[in-house]
């Protein structure tokens, strides 16, 4: 049977449509009362506002300028950016997270290239269901952790779609995602086209994360476009498990290691589909290795980046299930 490819206001849609505590359009006014007849005119004057449990609404719109959280949501009741219902708020700029328990949602987040799109220096983030990128400009598109500014934990990324992340001129050192200090992390159900670097750096001290049923473009213009486990000096990453993904065509390995200092321990890849490497599907040393498969994806369509598998794909039975076809999204981003 055919597919029909779902408008692009149907992304990832939630299972219910948010309650917005406060809200903001670009046409309102940050003296104004932050109501739906009465909303603020920016991002941040909304995200100031928001207490733990509430839910600040972005009407659609671009909202320039950095944004921050000033203070953390709790484990039964986290502070929610997301878009109005039905709408499709943008966020022009860097977005820094450096408070706890805190939720991005259902919002196109598009990075300048000033710095890291969206940095994570919190416990209990969760991104998930938006359109990431920046456009080529630089840098990676998300940061989680850092060795200065406080370690991610517990973050979880899922079902976004990240596009043309970072800037070829700067070689291989831009990604999608750069998981610099991460522990005990979810990195799943994602589409990432086109990451100028690698698509995942888990490096140097990624702990505990798990990566799974991602799709991965690793094409043109990537520099690597795969997945990298690897550390430094006294940084090991270990316990990490990169399963059930898609990566394909990416610049030199679908899934390699990098050790530069002490060794990481129980590492695993397993049941990942790779297809199109450029030197090898895995090049990998201390990763227990098992189940991966190589093959042609079959994308449906890959020319206009839909990754929804085709029927009879060899990769489906190894991932266990079309991650681009469950985003439910048009096939640009």
């Amino acid at each position: 049977a055919g597919c029909v490819v779902v408008a692009a206001a149907a992304f990832a849609p939630a299972a219910q449509a948010a309650e917005c505590s406060r809200v903001a359009s670009p046409g309102g006014s940050d003296t104004a009362a932050g109501t739906l007849a009465s909303p603020w005119r920016t991002a941040q004057k909304l995200v100031d506002s928001l207490a733990a449990g509430q839910t600040g609404c972005l009407r659609a719109g671009t909202y320039p300028g950095g944004l921050s959280f000033p203070r953390s949501g709790s484990a039964t009741a986290p502070i929610t950016l997301t878009s109005y219902p039905g709408e499709r708020g943008r966020l022009y700029g860097t977005v820094t997270v450096r408070s706890n328990w805190v939720t991005l949602s259902e919002l196109d987040i598009e990075g300048d290239g000033s710095m890291n799109t969206i940095k994570i220096y919190a416990a209990d983030v969760v991104v998930q269901d938006n359109r990431i990128t920046n456009k080529m400009r630089g840098r990676s598109c998300m940061m989680a952790g850092s060795s200065t500014a406080g370690t991610a934990r517990r973050t979880i990324v899922r079902r976004n779609r990240f596009a043309d992340c970072g800037a070829t001129a700067n070689g291989n050192k831009d990604h999608a995602i750069y998981a610099a200090q991460l522990s005990d992390g979810r990195i799943e159900d994602n589409v990432f086209v086109n990451s100028a670097g690698k698509t995942l750096q888990l490096y140097p001290n990624t702990q505990r994360t798990v990566v799974a049923h991602n799709v991965i473009d690793g094409g043109p213009d990537t520099v690597r476009g795969g997945i990298v486990i690897g550390g430094f000096d006294l940084y090991a990453p270990s316990d990490n498990t990169i399963e059930h993904n898609v990566i394909a065509y990416p610049a030199d390995y679908g899934i390699y290691t990098n050790w530069g200092g002490l060794i990481g321990l129980r590492n695993a890849a397993r049941m990942n589909c790779i297809w199109g490497a450029g030197s090898a599907s895995i090049n990998a040393t201390a990763l227990t290795i098992s189940g991966n498969l190589t093959a042609d994806p079959r994308f449906l369509n890959r020319s206009a980046r839909d990754y929804r598998l085709a029927p009879g794909s060899p990769c489906l039975p190894i991932v266990g299930y079309d991650t681009a076809a469950k985003l439910l999204t048009s096939p640009t981003p």
